[in-house]
């Protein structure tokens, strides 16, 4: 979706729902492969917002991945994690959820059915050159009905 801004500005935002940690490495790159395309077609001036639920952890390594992580993350990098960091890299994006401190329930976005732990799977990725125009980005609860997943 393409949005026209004050001053002659664009944002683009792409949606997108990643394949699950059960999903075959074929699938998994696809998915990325295709995410890359849609990122690459986007102008370069247009301001990029790339909002999904990954089906990733990133997890609190923001020392290995210096550029894509800030320093509030939660919980373990899975490989689904790695692929999503390794596809910020290479697209100069940033994970802003990371970014923003505060409590873990304004962080997480789902619930494991059977552990009952909340984690972070849900992201808001940026360009790096553009996370000053980031304000916040938190999890909140859906206000009409519960579900294991909170809105980022």
């Amino acid at each position: 979706m393409r949005l026209n801004l004050e001053g002659g500005h664009t944002a683009t935002l792409i949606s997108c729902y990643a394949p699950t940690l059960g999903a075959t490495f074929e699938e998994k790159s696809l998915f990325y492969e295709q995410l890359g395309d849609a990122v690459h077609s986007t102008p370069h001036n247009h301001q990029l917002f790339v909002l999904g639920d990954f089906n990733a952890r990133v997890g609190k390594d923001h020392i290995l991945w210096p550029k894509v992580l800030g320093r509030n993350e939660v919980g373990r990098e899975n490989s689904n994690g790695t692929m999503l960091l390794e596809f910020c890299t290479e697209h100069n994006l940033v994970v802003t959820n990371t970014v923003f401190q505060q409590a873990d329930r304004k962080k997480t976005s789902w619930k494991h059915p059977r552990s009952g732990h909340w984690h972070l799977i849900d992201y808001i990725l940026i360009r790096q050159r553009d996370l000053r125009l980031a304000r916040l980005t938190k999890a909140m609860r859906a206000s009409t009905m519960w579900s294991d997943h909170r809105l980022i």
